[in-house]
């Protein structure tokens, strides 16, 4: 019988920070070998557990050379979908998937009007356009969250 695949996990997660380093960069972060880092990341070995440092070491590093920050997102996401208040349905999925495309719309107004020569900065965007793009980011990453959320109640 075939195993019901989680969408949010840190094993999940963990992999596929492995898969963006090299095994030079996981030694010299960590101090232990990517192969047993990727042990820590089976769900189904309960021996092996990754240090709270090292995954913030981990995190660290693809900050730095990525610009990713994959576990915080990782526990965004978790606790965003932690306790669904109802299970959802196919229809939901599809109306939070159309939501997201109003507000990918929305960002992308607000660069254009932020980089448009009539705008108060001009072309340069000035610090009351970055809110207004940072509040919009935000707004579609929520709209993610709650995609994640539709599809982890199904």
């Amino acid at each position: 019988m075939s195993k019901t695949k989680e969408i949010i996990t840190i094993e999940h997660t963990l992999k596929e920070v492995l898969k963006n380093l090299s095994d030079q960069d996981i030694q010299d972060i960590t101090g232990k070998s990517k192969s047993y880092i990727y042990k820590c990341a089976d769900p189904d070995d309960s021996d092996r557990n990754i240090q709270f440092r090292t995954v913030i070491r981990l995190e660290h590093a693809m900050h730095k050379i990525y610009q990713k920050t994959p576990f915080s997102n990782f526990l965004k996401d978790y606790l965003a979908t932690a306790q669904p208040e109802k299970p959802a349905s196919e229809s939901e999925v599809q109306s939070e998937i159309l939501a997201i495309g109003g507000r990918l719309g929305d960002l992308m107004d607000a660069v254009r009007e932020s980089m448009d020569e009539k705008s108060s900065g001009g072309s340069k965007i000035v610090p009351h356009e970055k809110e207004k793009i940072y509040q919009d980011i935000q707004k579609l990453d929520d709209q993610l969250s709650k995609i994640k959320s539709v599809l982890k109640s199904l």
